[in-house]
């Protein structure tokens, strides 16, 4: 998800102090923003503060389901509490919007999902790193904590509460130094209030899948689907593990020492519901497959309009999905260039219904999809 252009412009020492101001804009074919980003460091005289305003507008289309743009503000605190701990204390508001013409779940729902929604309140996030070295680490660890509440109360139209939590750990042993590395990520989110404040954006759901989280899956691609079209539609909840081993960087011809290989298992899964996860963690498998792979039946309506019957809204995903791979690790001065394959145990089957959105002249043909079970991912640096 690279970007084809990268624009930015910043002015540094305003007004005879270190305060700044950055213009970021980036193109791409999956993403475009343009964001303003304003400094001022050692907020209240205190150099462990730094103090920063940004705003902009954002567009992009990291889940195949649907493409977003918000419109956002941002007020920020980072409080550098010691030198491995950093605290980010937020208020944020966003207006999120999902593209009508992009967005593929069931008809019934897109009046619901794909209307605009304005989402703020505060948030904090904790961040402890103790990391040798953030682009390749042999040792050390790197915890993550980030909260975030959208009420009413603060001028938001949808009313839910998020915590999501990563753990990172780094072991290097044997002469050669060879590394073992470890991620735990869970995050939930909870819903309350009355009406639509029940309802959570689908830009705002947890998501997982792709080079830097659940490699089984394509990007964003875990959980569960839209019993009619099979698109993802992200969840209340995630839960992923990451195990790899990192070998030494041999020395080979051509290549020299820049070249290493690493070995790993990710499982886990996105979830409907918090209260999923723990029991289903003992599911290698997805249950009720039989359900999953009955498409559903279609018919057309006297006014041309489809009838979708039957559609399995038991189909469920509630399973750890894992996968097991093989990656190349190329050392450069910005970090390793990373290749990944993978192969999926046991991914997901689903009905759907293809181009569920366009008007049609004639009954098209339910098929059971699969995710894959492979995948291959490139990028730069570390999965973590």
């Amino acid at each position: 998800m690279s970007p084809d252009l990268i624009f930015d412009l910043s002015r540094i020492n305003l007004f005879g102090t270190n305060q700044s101001a950055t213009l970021r804009t980036e193109y791409g074919t999956l993403e475009q923003q343009a964001t303003v980003l304003y400094q001022y460091p050692e907020l209240f005289k205190n150099p462990n503060f730094l103090g920063s305003i940004s705003g902009g507008y954002v567009s992009s289309q990291t889940v195949t389901t649907f493409a977003a743009s918000s419109l956002f503000a941002t007020m920020r605190v980072t409080q550098h509490v010691t030198k491995p701990t950093t605290l980010i204390y937020s208020w944020s508001y966003r207006e999120v919007k999902v593209n009508p013409n992009s967005i593929q779940v069931s008809l019934a729902l897109i009046p619901l999902l794909s209307q605009p929604a304005r989402v703020g309140g505060p948030g904090l996030n904790y961040i402890r790193d103790t990391r040798d070295d953030p682009l390749d680490a042999h040792h050390g660890t790197l915890n993550t904590v980030s909260l975030f509440l959208s009420d009413s109360k603060f001028g938001s139209q949808a009313n839910f509460n998020r915590i999501d939590i990563t753990n990172s750990s780094y072991y290097d042993f044997g002469r050669r130094h060879w590394v073992l590395a470890r991620e735990t990520r869970y995050g939930q989110e909870r819903a309350f209030g009355d009406g639509n404040q029940l309802l959570i954006p689908l830009p705002e759901r947890l998501y997982a899948g792709g080079a830097t989280s659940h490699r089984g899956f394509a990007i964003n691609a875990a959980g569960p689907r839209d019993p009619e079209t099979g698109y993802p539609v992200g969840g209340a909840a995630v839960a992923v593990n990451t195990l790899e081993l990192r070998t030494p960087y041999p020395n080979l011809p051509l290549v020299g020492n820049n070249l290493g290989f690493v070995f790993f298992h990710d499982m886990g899964n996105v979830f409907a519901r918090s209260r999923d996860v723990w029991p289903s963690f003992h599911n290698f498998h997805q249950p009720h497959q039989d359900s999953c792979r009955t498409p559903p039946t279609v018919n057309t309506n006297p006014d041309g309009t489809l009838n979708v019957q039957d559609a399995q809204p038991t189909c469920s995903f509630n399973y750890w999905s894992h996968a097991l791979g093989l990656g190349l690790r190329y050392r450069t001065p910005i970090g390793p260039i990373r290749v990944d394959l993978s192969y999926n145990l046991d991914p997901p089957f689903f009905p759907e219904v293809y181009n569920y959105q366009s008007s049609v002249s004639n009954v098209p043909q339910p098929t059971t999809g699969q995710a894959n079970h492979f995948n291959f991912f490139f990028s730069i640096g570390q999965t973590f």
